[in-house]
């Protein structure tokens, strides 16, 4: 009896370790394919207008308050993380039914998965960001209250993990991407406050709901929404899903800097003042190499 219960316990005992083990320690670094596509990102947009170099202006090192640092976008004081804009929320869970976020103590691997892009109400102008699509992991997309021009593009339907796409007010144009539909775990489409935006709306998107909250927060489930546009509320056939091929992070993307910057030591007597400056110079430079040599 008393092996029995040794064996049981050590079984136990195994199985939490193993458990530990797999789930994301509290100082995991971000993982690199999520780096490596939010550099991408910065990168593309980051000189566009002042509004965008305002909202990516903490997209370097540990964030705003150690830019030289290395890069970890996730960080470790919470899901928010250290750039702004971007949350590490864990692993989406989808048990009899319901649905929710493993929380980052209980998220499974070595490292941080970049889950949310928010960057709302920041005046983007332009069309809709196509380094979007490098991100592996995105749960959800919030780029409402905007002013992003064109068509949405059919390439989203890749982002296979997409949860709720918010796009209300912005000057889209066209028609709802017909493979959108194609996307399984979709809850929540907010297109909301686009004028120009007209046709139906394909089948595979979320019914029009208004009960109930969104799995991952507080907000109201919406499913589908279309007020304030030419959308005609009719239900039409998905299309067939696009090829994805150049949604994959191109084998030359920059990789993500994994040690601090220093001082030149002939500048060791620096000031803090001038070390940050030193520091900024850098970065900039560094981006502006990278930007000019892939055109």
């Amino acid at each position: 009896m008393k092996t029995a219960i040794v064996q049981v316990a050590c079984l136990a005992a195994c199985l939490m370790a193993a458990h530990q083990t797999a789930a994301w320690p509290q100082y995991a670094p971000t993982c690199e394919e999520d780096i490596r596509a939010a550099i991408l990102f910065r990168d593309a947009n980051v000189n566009k207008s002042a509004r965008w170099g305002s909202a990516l202006k903490s997209w370097y090192g540990a964030g705003e308050s150690c830019p030289h640092c290395a890069d970890d976008p996730c960080g470790h004081h919470g899901y928010h993380g250290n750039w702004e804009g971007l949350e590490c929320r864990g692993d989406w869970i989808i048990d009899n039914g319901w649905s929710r976020w493993s929380g980052q103590k209980s998220a499974k691997g070595p490292c941080k998965k970049i889950t949310n892009f928010h960057l709302p109400d920041r005046g983007l102008e332009g069309p809709f960001p196509e380094e979007l699509k490098y991100f592996p992991n995105l749960h959800e997309i919030d780029l409402d209250s905007n002013n992003l021009i064109g068509e949405l593009p059919e390439w989203l339907a890749c982002m296979q993990k997409l949860i709720e796409i918010d796009l209300e007010e912005n000057q889209f144009t066209g028609t709802l991407p017909k493979a959108w539909g194609n996307l399984p775990q979709l809850e929540e489409v907010e297109v909301d406050d686009n004028p120009q935006l007209h046709g139906c709306v394909p089948y595979g998107l979320p019914a029009d709901e208004h009960g109930g909250k969104v799995s991952f927060s507080t907000d109201p489930k919406i499913g589908t929404s279309w007020g304030g546009t030419r959308i005609n509320g009719m239900r039409c056939q998905n299309a067939p899903m696009p090829s994805c091929d150049h949604t994959k992070i191109p084998a030359d993307a920059p990789m993500p800097r994994k040690a601090n910057m220093t001082v030149p030591a002939h500048d060791a007597m620096m000031t803090p003042e001038e070390a940050e400056k030193y520091f900024r110079d850098q970065l900039d430079k560094d981006t502006e190499k990278r930007v000019f040599s892939n055109p």
